[in-house]
């Protein structure tokens, strides 16, 4: 794994620039040196901000948050492709993994970068002689911060190249490279998944005893690094651990679940005005790139629209036609001459003719769009209040605790407009076969199109059902089970060769 040095230096430089514009005397931005920032506790800082940048960060048409995106929801239960595309995306859409693909390319590649630049930051900071106290603790929670960004990169990156930590052996299944300095960083070999986990949960437990500042929540604050150990810990299978954290996050104070009136519009907040968010990357609409946006295959006004809602997906959430997340979805109805939908009795979700593409629907997800009413224009959400009901209801589950679980599920159903007969008991499970589906289920419904269900499938060592694709010949295939090689995306072809260290992913 080789690393371009200077990058942090270009990054630095678009956030340097913005926070000098008032001043009368600094160095034109190409006389900044990797030395000169790393001297500077107020350079430092702007880094900092700088490292923030990678979640989003762009070279050519698609960022940071897109090629995550693709590598990751494209694979779920959720989506429909509604023709056949020659973008690299669709290799993950269609679980053909291939070390040729540019989004798994760029993935890597961004991701590392990111890595060196926050590794060369800690490195200033720690070097960093002769502060006040009240300086000490500014080092601090920039270092915290920044090593939690590291964590979030880590944990992206094993979950797309390496087996889920639950999958049988992850003492021997391969994560990947590992590296906290700016100096060590080539030729590494993979670490073991165990061994990623392990470097993820040091950096977050370290940003934990830094971190000393609430921030609002598009920073890093104490209760994000909590957030992040708690899902961490549920993918370790963790369990008490899981509640712990998620528990911290619910005890601070600092969040609460939207109401409905205000849920039903989450997309088109800005992150700072939602008390559910607990960490979100901040998209301005001078960000806005249109169809290349995370959300451009999603929606089809800016964007391709050429992904839309499973059929899956839509029985499952219209069990209950009230359920206030079908607000989510962006039906395209048929119309006639005076622009009247159309009846249509076959149409078991909303009664009229929806218009087709290649014979799919086009239900489009609303999730990724409409930020202050911009088409495309979307803040990328890490972490929200509703996930930690949702982890401490799925330990419950597996320790056997059914009404604790079920409680947990009600909370967020009863947000989402259900009630009644429409909420669980140990009585009445509604035709599941254990509460662990109810809850699974329930996860599938709160963040359909969040990133989330392609995660939670494998690591339940559960079988993703793709059979509703059958129709289209170059789907792949129509049943993938935890433990196919389909799961597992290959390292780029690019990095192969420069590493010769590195061990390929097993082909499928």
């Amino acid at each position: 794994m080789k690393i371009i040095k200077t990058f942090i230096i270009s990054v630095f430089a678009l956030f340097l620039g913005a926070c000098a514009e008032n001043s009368i005397d600094f160095d034109p931005i190409s006389q900044i040196t990797t030395e000169q920032v790393t001297g500077s506790l107020e350079l430092l800082e702007n880094a900092v901000i700088g490292n923030y940048a990678f979640l989003s960060l762009a070279e050519g048409k698609y960022g940071y948050d897109r090629t995550r995106y693709d590598v990751t929801e494209y694979m779920s239960d959720d989506v429909i492709l509604n023709q056949w595309s020659g973008n690299d995306f669709s290799y993950s859409l269609t679980y053909q993994p291939t070390s040729a693909s540019e989004r798994s390319q760029d993935f890597w590649q961004y991701s590392y970068r990111a890595i060196y630049s926050i590794n060369v930051v800690n490195e200033g900071l720690d070097a960093l002689l002769d502060l006040t106290s009240e300086e000490i603790e500014q080092r601090d929670q920039l270092k915290g911060e920044n090593t939690f960004l590291r964590a979030m990169f880590y944990f992206d990156l094993v979950r797309v190249y390496g087996r889920p930590y639950s999958n049988d052996s992850p003492e021997t299944n391969l994560g990947v490279p590992l590296t906290s300095s700016s100096i060590e960083n080539e030729g590494l070999a993979r670490a073991t998944v165990k061994e990623t986990y392990a470097f993820i949960e040091q950096d977050l437990l370290d940003a934990v005893s830094l971190l000393n500042e609430s921030k609002i929540n598009i920073y890093v604050s104490k209760e994000v690094a909590y957030a992040a150990l708690s899902r961490l810990y549920l993918f370790m299978e963790d369990n008490d651990k899981a509640i712990e954290y998620a528990d911290k996050v619910l005890n601070s104070g600092r969040y609460e679940l939207l109401n409905q009136t205000n849920y039903v519009k989450y997309n088109t907040y800005e992150p700072e005005m939602v008390s559910e968010t607990i960490f979100a990357v901040k998209r301005l609409e001078t960000d806005n790139v249109g169809r290349y946006m995370m959300g451009g295959m999603m929606h089809g006004d800016g964007g391709y629209g050429q992904i839309m809602i499973s059929s899956s997906y839509m029985d499952l959430l219209f069990k209950n036609p009230n359920d206030l997340r079908i607000n989510f979805i962006d039906p395209q109805f048929e119309l006639d001459s005076d622009g009247n939908k159309i009846e249509d009795p076959d149409n078991v979700y909303y009664g009229y003719k929806v218009l087709e593409n290649s014979s799919v629907p086009e239900y489009w997800t609303l999730k990724l769009t409409y930020q202050d009413d911009v088409p495309m224009l979307t803040s990328p959400i890490y972490f929200r209040l509703a996930e930690m009901y949702l982890i401490k209801a799925e330990v419950y589950a597996k320790n056997g605790q059914d009404n604790m679980a079920l409680d947990m599920v009600n909370v967020i159903r009863e947000r989402a407009g259900l009630s009644g007969d429409q909420l669980f008991s140990a009585s009445n499970l509604q035709g599941y076969n254990s509460v662990l589906d109810v809850v699974l289920d329930e996860d599938r419904l709160e963040f359909a199109h969040e990133g989330h269900r392609t995660h939670d499938v494998f690591r339940n060592k559960k079988t993703m059902d793709r059979s509703y694709m059958s129709w289209q010949g170059w789907s792949g295939p129509s049943s993938i089970p935890y433990t196919s090689n389909r799961i597992l995306h290959q390292i780029p072809e690019v990095e192969m060769l420069k590493d010769e260290n590195l061990i390929q992913n097993p082909t499928y």
